[in-house]
């Protein structure tokens, strides 16, 4: 992925954390303690995929810590049900792929973005795209770390 690629989907993602959960991202002088941070560990992944001028997916892992706060922090609530929490991630997964997807549609066509979904703890997402590039960065958040890959078709990307 070129280094274009990657800012620009990070920043799309901080903006939409920022914006829609009202959390922000490290500090440069707070990235020393970024190893003490709450991880993903996989249980917490919303899926969206999408088509049309270009093809691919979106993976956002979530460590628990910060599912919690992005529901709490979206719905304005102190214990979010599991399904709220799924919700809240599913839709920054969907803000985050519908600000993304444009980087990859050839000629501002449109592309086509799936509804969002929680991933099964089990579920292979490597075979689910294959063939596709595949990369994954991170935002480091007060609250918590996100994961975040992108499948696309390096054929259709422009």
């Amino acid at each position: 992925m070129s280094t274009t690629y990657s800012d620009k989907i990070h920043q799309i993602a901080v903006n939409t954390f920022e914006i829609t959960c009202y959390m922000f991202p490290l500090e440069e002088w707070e990235l020393e303690d970024g190893d003490s941070l709450d991880k993903p560990d996989g249980t917490s992944r919303s899926v969206v995929h999408f088509d049309g001028a270009a093809k691919g997916g979106m993976v956002i892992d979530a460590s628990g810590h910060l599912i919690e706060a992005i529901a709490a922090n979206m719905l304005g609530v102190d214990a979010a049900s599991k399904e709220e929490k799924e919700g809240a991630l599913c839709e920054i997964a969907n803000i985050i792929c519908g600000n993304t997807v444009p980087l990859f549609a050839k000629d501002n066509n449109i592309c086509y973005i799936r509804p969002p979904r929680m991933a099964s703890k089990d579920e292979d997402l490597e075979s689910t795209f294959k063939n596709m590039r595949h990369e994954k960065l991170q935002v480091l958040l007060d609250e918590g770390v996100a994961d975040i890959s992108i499948y696309y078709d390096p054929e259709e990307a422009s």
